[in-house]
């Protein structure tokens, strides 16, 4: 147990990992002013280094040392900076989520770093972050989420947590099939700079391209299917392996009124907060997962999925029974069974004018720069339609008394379920052909770790917003 009003600092690695990141940044300066040696000459350079060096490594002690946390009944107290003090204390009660990640070095070191946010909105950053021993992590994590027992009786039984093969559905029919691609164009990239320049051999690819010349039409589109083939299965592969190792072992509980989440191989992510600060949750399905009935459910809630690269996920992937089930048993406040309001058929070429003007511009350049392409245009035509039909079937807005369902997007559709309370504002825009048609755009301003996140369905009924806030 971690005892209370106990003055605690980070763990010794943190202070190395910085004298470590000081170390690389001197050798970067060292290196790039060696042109100094011509003016003061190489000994009293390497002195200068020196004397910058110590100061530096001096410094981040110091700083290390002034970094100082304190867990009081009620409250934690943090303190921090050399010359320039910052503190703050916080009510635990104001904690809203409680991160603990494990990257490699930190798993080697059995180290972890606690995050600990606040859970205000206005000022972005506002959170705690030490790096701890990972049972003293742990430690603190249940005490900054400690609840009443008295009053929270209620325990959820049961786990959830994904296998094999939904990681494997996942990886095929989820976006991440671009991660892929991306490190494959990454790995790609390394090769072509570094490794050529390492083994000092040059290929010379021009001469397939001019061979590629006089190959037939056909034999073109053949060569160039397989090619695509090949890219998308590495692709795939990649992705696998990215899902793989980024959600190794996942699984999703929850704990009297706390919903945890744990996952990960080489970068461990454990993640808590507090069930009824969870504001909305939004089902996300791409094309794929629309034609299979997948979802992905992510929370709406301050201070998860704020990190870069990060995404406030409740669960990667779903089908619609088990997204129901999870719902039901955790989060059943937000299963909106009330009516929706779709768009009217008469607003249908309102998803499409805009698209149409694209298309005729693009064809028009085309025509003139390039008359061969224009089976191009065709294809982008086809392609621009099913977006706007989409968009017009995926479009839907709902309200009830403390809900509020917003449905938009075509190839990535989301459903985001909000609370009431989460909306700051919701604002009203149409044109003149909407307007005649009795058509306005609608914009939802959240309250979120996000500021100034929106949401957007367009083409509906301008008399919805009668009933909004009665």
């Amino acid at each position: 147990m971690i005892k209370l009003d106990r003055i605690e600092r980070n763990h010794f690695f943190k202070l190395f990992y910085s004298l470590g990141t000081i170390l690389k940044e001197m050798i970067g300066i060292i290196f790039a002013s060696g042109f100094l040696i011509k003016w003061i000459g190489f000994r009293l350079e390497i002195l200068i280094a020196v004397v910058l060096l110590i100061l530096l490594l001096a410094y981040e002690i110091i700083e290390w040392r002034k970094n100082i946390f304190i867990i009081r009944e009620k409250s934690i107290y943090h303190k921090e900076g050399v010359f320039s003090v910052k503190k703050v204390e916080v009510p635990l009660e104001k904690i809203n989520t409680v991160d603990i990640s494990t990257n490699f070095f930190e798993q080697i070191f059995n180290v972890a770093t606690i995050k600990i946010d606040t859970g205000d909105a206005k000022d972005h950053g506002n959170e705690l972050k030490f790096t701890l021993n990972r049972r003293r992590a742990e430690k603190l994590r249940n005490i900054l989420l400690k609840e009443n027992k008295d009053v929270l009786k209620n325990k959820y039984e049961g786990s959830y947590s994904l296998g094999s093969k939904e990681l494997f559905i996942y990886s095929i029919i989820s976006n991440s099939l671009f991660k892929g691609l991306a490190i494959f164009l990454a790995i790609q990239q390394f090769f072509e700079e570094r490794v050529k320049k390492l083994l000092k051999f040059n290929i010379d690819t021009s001469k397939y391209f001019r061979g590629f010349h006089y190959v037939t039409f056909y034999k073109k589109i053949y060569i160039i299917v397989i090619i695509v083939c090949i890219i998308l299965f590495v692709s795939l592969c990649l992705s696998i392996i990215y899902n793989f190792i980024k959600y190794y072992n996942f699984r999703m509980w929850a704990d009297n009124n706390k919903i945890c989440i744990n996952y990960g191989a080489l970068n461990k992510k454990n993640y808590s907060f507090d069930r009824e600060k969870i504001k909305g949750i939004h089902l996300k399905q791409t094309i794929l997962m629309q034609i299979f009935g997948y979802f992905t459910i992510e929370v709406e809630s301050i201070g998860y999925g704020d990190e870069k690269g990060e995404k406030a996920i409740l669960y990667p992937i779903c089908n619609s029974q088990l997204k129901d089930k999870i719902l039901k048993d955790l989060l059943n406040e937000f299963l909106y069974e009330d009516n929706f309001n779709k768009p009217l058929s008469n607003v249908y070429f309102g998803f499409f004018y805009k698209k149409i003007i694209f298309w005729i511009i693009v064809t028009w350049i085309i025509a003139f720069i390039k008359p061969s392409f224009i089976l191009f245009s065709i294809a982008m035509f086809i392609i621009l339609f099913i977006i706007g039909h989409m968009e017009f079937k995926n479009t839907a807005l709902g309200v009830s008394r403390s809900l509020v369902c917003v449905c938009h997007n075509s190839f990535n559709k989301t459903q985001s379920v909000l609370k009431m309370s989460t909306i700051q504002s919701v604002t009203l825009s149409y044109n003149y052909f909407q307007h005649n048609n009795g058509g306005c755009n609608y914009k939802f301003i959240l309250y979120s770790s996000n500021y100034g996140k929106e949401l957007k369905v367009k083409n509906l009924k301008d008399n919805i917003i009668e009933t909004f806030f009665k």
